[in-house]
């Protein structure tokens, strides 16, 4: 018959502290990830409206060092507590809801070429994920 091991409460408060340190630590790669995110999708929607032609040769390779980027964070990163995940499905939920409001900018009222209205037009979608970043960051 296998007798119950009482486990030590200072043992058991050590290993929740050390839990703990390891989510807070990897925290880090998670603002990081939703920081690329934020950058690239701003970088994305006002190369759409500042440079039609050269969307069309930029996207693929954008897009591939976007996905290798948050593949190689996605590999560091382990663990990810309830909040934040709750946080980033709202800002993704809001990312493509700005996503279209942003597209109709571009196509209908923006003037083509660089300037001021195409980067605060391609800031837009990108808002969500730089506050998701920010507000794991904080806590």
């Amino acid at each position: 018959m296998s007798s119950f091991h009482e486990p030590d409460p200072r043992e058991a408060l050590a290993t929740i502290d050390r839990a703990g340190r390891r989510v807070r630590r990897e925290r880090w790669w998670y603002v990081a990830a939703a920081a690329v995110v934020a950058v690239s999708t701003a970088a994305f929607y006002t190369g759409l409206s500042a440079a039609p032609d050269a969307v069309a040769d930029l996207v693929l390779p954008g897009a591939l060092v976007v996905v290798v980027l948050t593949g190689l964070i996605g590999l560091r990163l382990r663990a990810v507590d309830r909040t934040a995940a709750r946080l980033e499905n709202a800002a993704l939920w809001a990312g493509v809801g700005l996503a279209v409001p942003t597209m109709l900018l571009i196509r209908f009222v923006l003037p083509e070429g660089f300037t001021p209205w195409s980067v605060a037009a391609g800031v837009l979608p990108a808002v969500p994920f730089g506050v998701l970043a920010w507000r794991v960051a904080r806590r």
